[in-house]
């Protein structure tokens, strides 16, 4: 537990199960119908009557809105968080649904709340929907695109290009001690020509990150990130209740979805080309990853060199992918997007 957690569940006599328990009874929580039929959940955590700076967030795979649930209620800014589709009470994307058409539901979920003017930040596979949106909506309203541990476009000609590694990470959870070998030689044949084992695998990891989430969750944890799941604690850190809430919310079955619907999806897209201009986005774009995180700091690298040489780029020490979702790493990435967009003004 960091210090910063112990000094927010200290202050308000709370363990972090009930700091987290207070916390969901803060949020706004809602849903709307988009004009296909579908279903899109989201939340406010924030008073958006106060015209404060708004952030929409994007969580990644195996996650949900409540990745982004932190130990404060933010006081000068206004975050809102949706369940992308096929995780957490959001309906399954439709067939051929792409990055455009999910920013084509985040416009319309902005024009719904009357939000004209707002930056978007995504993690992991969330990290291309908030380019794409940016991409559509334009920096008048939408002035930085943040990606927080975000993938790349696999597909690009560059020859950096950075080899597939969620797909190694997928696949290789299924291979124990014949990891190298299966990684060389079956991986690209599971990824490029055999859809039917890409989705028998992703049924296997959302059945375990449903199931026996505690133990999933912290398998993605790196070595240096040890003293944000300290269960020897007497009291659970707020941030290991927050990522194991959110995961089994996002990955469970829902009346509004199936289970392993979100991970398909996602993992399919994000081995297409771009359907939006990826270089051409012109909002201001931040790029920040754990120093440790083996699925996504070469795609940050190569976001930030290739295809955006004038973003801003962070590498985060000792953290890996899902630790970077910890408030002493969001926070300051919160206001750097604050303090971008007051700029692009």
């Amino acid at each position: 537990m960091t210090k910063l957690y112990e000094e927010d569940q200290e202050a308000q006599g709370l363990s972090g199960k009930a700091l987290w328990e207070k916390r969901l009874a803060d949020l706004a929580t809602d849903s709307i119908l988009l004009p296909d039929g579908r279903s899109l959940a989201y939340h406010i955590d924030g008073d958006l009557a106060l015209g404060r700076p708004v952030v929409l967030l994007l969580h990644g795979m195996f996650s949900s809105r409540l990745c982004w649930v932190a130990p404060r209620r933010p006081d000068h800014y206004a975050l809102v968080a949706v369940d992308r589709p096929g995780w957490g009470e959001s309906s399954d994307p439709p067939k051929d649904y792409s990055y455009m058409s999910f920013a084509r539901d985040m416009e319309a979920l902005m024009d719904h709340l009357q939000i004209d003017r707002f930056s978007v930040l995504g993690h992991s596979s969330g990290g291309p929907n908030a380019l794409a949106v940016a991409s559509l909506l334009g920096p008048r309203r939408v002035p930085v695109a943040a990606c927080l541990a975000g993938d790349t476009e696999y597909r690009n000609a560059s020859p950096e290009t950075p080899t597939d590694p969620m797909s190694h990470f997928a696949f290789g959870c299924l291979a124990g001690p014949l990891k190298k070998p299966w990684e060389k030689l079956v991986v690209p044949l599971c990824t490029r020509w055999c859809p039917a084992i890409m989705s028998c695998s992703a049924r296997i990891m959302a059945c375990m990150a449903g199931t026996c989430t505690r133990l999933f969750v912290k398998t993605n944890l790196v070595r240096q990130e040890a003293e944000i799941w300290r269960e020897d604690s007497p009291r659970s850190s707020f941030f290991m209740e927050a990522l194991v809430e959110s995961t089994s919310f996002g990955a469970r079955p829902s009346v509004a979805r199936s289970g392993a619907r979100g991970f398909c999806h996602d993992f399919a897209v994000e081995r297409n080309p771009f359907d939006f201009d990826a270089g051409g986005v012109q909002s201001r774009t931040l790029f920040w990853a754990g120093e440790f995180d083996d699925i996504c700091l070469r795609p940050t690298l190569f976001n930030h060199h290739v295809l955006y040489p004038g973003s801003e780029l962070r590498i985060v020490p000792n953290r890996g992918h899902v630790g970077v979702l910890a408030s002493d790493t969001l926070e300051p990435l919160l206001e750097r997007v604050l303090e971008a967009g007051v700029k692009e003004v």
